[in-house]
């Protein structure tokens, strides 16, 4: 009996340093991970001090970065609020289909010219409450060019510390190799034919442009809902090879939840309140804008209204955009019965990178039975909606986790299967160069004639 005792406090000991040591094991993993090596890289990565951070073709602030190889541009703008001037630059990344570096490919074998450049507009903000510094630039120029179409990153980094990316924004570069036929509808499923919607695709391909060799392992068909990859359909089995045709019929799990009409608030004038807005306030050293409480959507009729599929363009009605626009406090409050349990409510859209920010989660508040946040934006017109995510995904923004979870856009929003929701098609061939190319892009709505 003497000796048992002491045994016990070894095992125990043992045991507890047996899991501490995996403790730090995995904690050292995770840290560890290296976007586009490890784990893909994230729908949109900005630095808490960068702000408006917006990548779109150029003359089209309320599109989605997806453009041409050949003639296509885009611009990348955001404002700094450090307090020094940094030298700021960027670079790109070529990536496969699903986000990770071509493991093939070298700078060189995609950029030509320049593989790193400097911002073209570096400019002070003007007479507002919130100073900040505005950059600006457009890709591909005469210093710079892309030789290959695909899934590209482009990196915001201070030439101080280029080993520390300040931003990290998808795009895509096509080629119009193939022709694309689109026809999106409501549900074959009885059960969601009022709530989903499905597309049916057909590849045309022919010899003289380019020729799908292989329509099983070397191509890949990604569907796009308005350009999010959270509830991106990959993996899509042919239907049907005849000839120079390729179709595809997802249907049930591969449909996609209609949504609704977005939200909006309109932020251009600080001297008078717009619809939907209570009050503005001059509080000092900030602007406060009180938004009407929103209201849920679920159970309404889709009442369609124009909208900008989720963006936000920067405007104001005194300045320049880039450099007077100044930034609000905007309060946002939706209104509910009691307060949702184990899951937690975001204000969603291009204004929170398209991802589930902590910034862009609401608090509940028990007086005012509403749920409550607050957004610094700048100057402009916001599209937005409400989604809801598990409370245990809670940060948790990685693609592997979106995917297994994605928010829930009916509980709140509503969804109908004649929303005027955009879908995207990108298809991929892999190149005997090594490299996932883009051979063909197309976009359709609900109704429109394939």
């Amino acid at each position: 009996m003497p000796t048992a005792k002491p045994r016990n406090l070894f095992s125990k000991s043992i045991t507890r340093a047996l899991a501490t040591f995996v403790c730090l094991a995995t904690w050292v993993s995770s840290i560890a991970q290296t976007p586009g090596v490890d784990t893909s890289y994230p729908q949109g990565f900005v630095h808490a001090s960068l702000h408006s951070c917006k990548l779109h073709p150029s003359g089209t602030p309320n599109a989605h970065p997806i453009v041409p190889l050949n003639n296509g541009k885009l611009t990348l703008s955001f404002d700094d609020f450090s307090a020094s001037l940094r030298t700021l630059e960027i670079r790109w990344k070529h990536c496969t289909f699903d986000w990770y570096d071509s493991p093939d490919l070298s700078s060189n074998d995609y950029v030509a010219g320049f593989s790193s450049l400097s911002f073209e507009k570096v400019e002070a903000s003007f007479n507002t409450k919130t100073p900040y510094t505005h950059y600006a630039t457009s890709f591909p120029n005469d210093l710079m060019s892309f030789t290959k179409s695909g899934n590209y990153i482009v990196e915001v980094y201070d030439s101080a510390e280029p080993q520390k990316p300040l931003a990290q924004l998808r795009f895509v570069l096509y080629e119009s190799l193939i022709s694309i036929e689109m026809d999106v509808h409501e549900s074959s499923i009885i059960r969601d034919q009022r709530t989903h919607q499905e597309v049916d695709l057909a590849l045309i391909h022919s010899s003289e442009r380019y020729a799908i060799q292989d329509a099983y392992d070397a191509l890949q068909v990604v569907l796009l809902q308005n350009g999010r990859w959270e509830t991106a359909i990959m993996g899509l089995e042919p239907q049907f090879v005849r000839g120079e045709e390729v179709t595809f019929n997802p249907t049930g799990d591969q449909s996609f939840a209609g949504g609704n009409s977005w939200r909006f608030t309109d932020l251009k004038s600080l001297r008078f309140a717009s619809l939907g807005i209570q009050r503005i306030m001059d509080e000092g050293d900030r602007w406060h804008a009180y938004l009407e409480p929103d209201e849920s959507r679920s159970y309404e009729f889709l009442k369609a209204r124009p909208d900008i599929d989720g963006h936000y363009v920067i405007s104001n009605e005194l300045q320049d955009d880039a450099t007077g626009g100044d930034y609000v406090w905007a309060h946002f409050s939706l209104k509910a019965f009691e307060e949702r349990l184990h899951e937690d409510i975001y204000i969603y859209g291009e204004l929170s990178q398209w991802t589930y920010l902590e910034t862009h989660r609401m608090r509940w508040n028990e007086q005012t039975r509403r749920y409550e946040a607050k957004l610094f934006l700048k100057q402009g017109y916001y599209n937005y909606e409400y989604r809801i995510r598990p409370s245990l995904d809670r940060g948790k923004n990685d693609f592997a986790s979106l995917q297994s979870q994605p928010s829930n856009v009916a509980a709140i929003e509503g969804s109908h299967a004649r929303s005027d929701t955009p879908y995207m098609c990108i298809v991929y061939y892999w190149d005997f160069q090594g490299f996932d190319r883009v051979i063909g892009f197309a976009q359709a709505k609900p109704g429109e004639i394939p």
